[in-house]
């Protein structure tokens, strides 16, 4: 019984499905502080922090919603308060936390790296999250900087709870 005439190509009674893929640009961190001064940016950790969380959402190309991995995202994070932990509960000097601080940017690259084999349709919310950690991390140059990047990242965090997909859950 034969169920179609398929030998190969295309079928041609079948519509071709329009590409609703939607995944908004990274958001690069061009600077934490006001010019010239240490003072955090007036916006950082409210509209610049919305729209790094809204970059990690985005549509397939069926149209439906699509995130990182809210588990992967806490593991980053909790990645990142820890060496904030590091520093401000030991004698810990800032010269030897700075080589471990600058790795977390290798374990963002492998986490991206494996979500893109297993949900090649998320690769560009991974992608976002990867500039959003690699432009933040470059930026760190002292210990304050550091605490900023911390702060911003828990206000991205909190934004992306709220705006993660139920399947990123």
């Amino acid at each position: 019984m034969a169920y179609n005439n398929y030998s190969g190509g295309n079928y041609s009674n079948r519509p071709q499905q329009p590409d609703l893929s939607e995944v908004k640009p990274a958001v690069e961190i061009k600077s934490f502080y006001k010019a010239g001064t240490d003072i955090p940016l007036e916006d950082l950790f409210d509209e610049q922090a919305q729209k790094i969380a809204e970059s990690f959402v985005g549509k397939n190309k069926k149209g439906f919603e699509i995130g990182v991995s809210s588990t992967q995202l806490r593991r980053i994070f909790d990645e990142v308060k820890r060496y904030e932990r590091v520093l401000l509960g030991t004698e810990s000097k800032w010269e030897e936390q700075i080589p471990y601080v600058k790795m977390i940017k290798s374990k963002v690259a492998y986490t991206v790296a494996r979500a893109s084999k297993t949900k090649p349709e998320e690769k560009g919310v991974y992608k976002n999250l990867e500039a959003f950690i690699s432009s933040g991390i470059n930026l760190i140059k002292t210990e304050k900087d550091y605490h900023t990047f911390v702060s911003l990242f828990e206000a991205v965090y909190g934004f992306y709870y709220e705006k993660a997909p139920k399947s990123a859950n």
